[in-house]
């Protein structure tokens, strides 16, 4: 498939000049480079680490007094109306 790019100039003289001096075309260096990025996306991240569910702890459980037993939308209803009436 025939693409085209719009790169700046002076980076491409320099990729021009980089792929000369080794005796390929930019087509080529392109390609790979595409081939490179592909295969690192389809790559599972390394770094993720794995999160121990039983202990997790939201990023806003400490701002909730008190235990919450019901989880369902009524409740939820409930609790936020009945603390948007206790602001000042």
């Amino acid at each position: 498939m025939k693409a085209t790019f719009l790169i700046p100039d002076d980076l491409y003289r320099e990729v021009k000049a980089e792929t000369a001096r080794e005796g390929r075309s930019v087509r080529e260096v392109t390609i790979q480079l595409f081939e490179q990025w592909l295969k690192k996306k389809k790559q599972p991240a390394l770094h993720a680490n794995p999160v121990d569910w039983l202990a997790f702890q939201p990023p806003l459980a400490g701002l909730v007094q008190e235990p919450i037993a019901d989880h369902g939308t009524d409740a939820m209803r409930e609790t936020i109306t009945r603390k948007w009436n206790e602001q000042p």
